[in-house]
């Protein structure tokens, strides 16, 4: 079975994204693991995860600066990765490697755990 396992990094639970230079980004920046995002063990954390899971706000606003960075140390990885976006308003996904789960998120995630071993970034 699949772990699930969520990370917190610079989104809240209802997917707002921390603006720079705001109290919320400085919180986010100022947590231990967020010094060094693109640490090698951080990346491949990344790397090897079976799917990156994620709401309807949050994969609209990572998947816009994920598909248009150049530099940015994820970009690669989650362009290039399995998402899945749990939404029931969302009818189309235009970033690569992505499934829209609409129905029942406990089932749409017990689903994705069963199929394997490894890991599941919420």
């Amino acid at each position: 079975m699949r772990k699930l396992i969520a990370t917190v990094f610079n989104y809240s639970l209802d997917g707002l994204l921390a603006d720079e230079g705001t109290d919320f980004w400085k919180f986010c920046f100022d947590l231990p693991e967020s010094h060094e995002p693109d640490a090698p063990a951080h990346l491949d954390f990344l790397r090897n995860a079976y799917a990156h899971l994620m709401g309807r706000t949050a994969y609209e606003s990572i998947g816009g600066a994920m598909t248009t960075s150049t530099d940015h140390p994820f970009a690669d990885i989650l362009n290039a990765g399995r998402k899945v976006v749990f939404s029931r308003t969302l009818k189309t996904a235009d970033w690569a490697n992505t499934t829209i789960a609409a129905g029942n998120t406990t089932e749409e995630i017990d689903k994705l755990r069963l199929g394997g071993d490894g890991h599941i970034v919420v």
